[in-house]
């Protein structure tokens, strides 16, 4: 075990515990300042039932198991352990550098920080104060009915992937339920579309502004697929590692079979695909298609465990955007994602290199739409961000 291991050994117990949103400094320390009551779940679980009030139970006491097994064999300790980092939403991050957005990057910790950035929470923010300077009377019943990131956090997160305001609506309804089913008291009686639509609105503005560039670089996502469809063009291009993607949805024609079964007749209605394009899923499914076919292994992920791998790396976890190593190898698979990005985002401009691929697709005669603008992030501050994975 490294002193670099240790850290991050203890860094990954204490995000366990529930202090994924603290400074590692801070999440070390408590480790430390706590090292008697995790040894003593680690080395008796039954006996030591503190580890259930964790945010993740199971995780958290493997985690003090590990601690507590490396206080006790000292120097001869191998720990087989995988710590994990996980992107702060990795479908927003790779937003803001296509669109090279200072704002959004800060927020999703692409950019520096001394203390790792809550997109969900700014967004929680920004709600707050809107709700704080309207006149509506929804606004003070909706502050005393308490708003957090838990109230903005399915709407921002999914919004990368193609989601609308309507999308936002109905999540946030189901926010709003589940509140009220868990003991808390409607403010507004039994009325609920109208609160729910107007908290809707202020959340979806929020987040236009935390974001923008998501949803400017969907919009033009979204004009392109379209464009494809009103010309009878199947979308193409070519991940960043070389992986060729097709994107074909197709309608369906209905087909009834009907067979007996035991003297019984049974009748089962089918759907096969008949070769003509879907416009609607094509235009909604091409924003999470290319942000997949950019940090998959197509993309980032494949090309992190190419450098990882380069640097002396064997074994990884993946689940998601969320990767897994040995705590003595976690600084090296931390600095091998953040060269990777630079290398895809910051040496290529992807939505270019996107742009030409499907404009030879199209008919003579006709064009993309022009490509939106781009700030003035510089992508390579990432090498410099420990919060980027976390």
């Amino acid at each position: 075990m490294t002193e670099s291991g240790r850290m991050w050994l203890y860094a990954h117990t204490a995000a366990r515990w529930g202090l994924d949103k603290d400074p590692y400094i801070d999440r070390i320390k408590w480790v430390e300042e706590n090292i008697s009551l995790v040894r003593r779940i680690g080395e008796d679980p039954l006996s030591e039932m503190t580890w259930t009030d964790a945010d993740e139970p199971w995780a958290f006491a493997r985690a003090c198991m590990e601690v507590a097994r490396m206080h006790k064999e000292g120097k001869s300790f191998k720990t087989n352990l995988p710590v994990s980092m996980d992107a702060t939403n990795q479908g927003l991050q790779i937003y803001s550098m296509i669109l090279k957005d200072p704002v959004a990057a800060l927020a999703t910790n692409v950019t520096p920080h001394d203390i790792p950035q809550d997109v969900y929470q700014q967004v929680a923010d920004r709600v707050r104060k809107k709700l704080f300077e309207d006149d509506n009377p929804y606004g003070d019943k909706w502050l005393a009915f308490g708003i957090n990131r838990k109230t903005t956090k399915r709407q921002t997160m999914t919004l990368c992937y193609g989601s609308t305001f309507f999308s936002c609506r109905s999540y946030t309804a189901e926010w709003f339920y589940e509140q009220v089913k868990s003991g808390k008291v409607s403010p507004f009686g039994d009325e609920t579309y109208r609160p729910c639509n107007y908290l809707a609105e202020k959340i979806w503005s929020s987040i236009g502004e935390v974001v923008q560039s998501a949803q400017i670089g969907m919009d033009w996502l979204r004009s392109v697929a379209a464009l494809f469809v009103q010309n009878d063009v199947i979308p193409r291009w070519t991940t960043p590692l070389g992986f060729p993607v097709k994107m074909h949805y197709e309608n369906t024609n209905p087909y009834t079979i009907k067979t007996m079964v035991g003297g019984t007749l049974r009748q089962h209605r089918l759907r096969i695909p008949n070769g003509q394009t879907n416009s609607r899923k094509t235009i909604n499914a091409i924003c999470p298609n290319w942000i997949h076919s950019l940090d998959g292994a197509g993309g980032l992920l494949g090309h992190t465990m190419n450098l990882a791998q380069s640097y002396g790396i064997q074994s990884v976890m993946t689940i998601h955007d969320s990767i897994g190593v040995l705590s003595t190898q976690a600084e090296v698979m931390h600095q091998s994602v953040r060269e990777a990005t630079v290398d895809i985002f910051g040496e290529q401009d992807q939505l270019q290199n996107l742009a030409q691929q499907l404009a030879i697709q199209l008919p003579s005669g006709v064009s993309l739409p022009s490509l939106p603008n781009r700030g003035r992030l510089n992508i390579s501050e990432v090498l410099s961000s420990k919060y980027y994975f976390n």
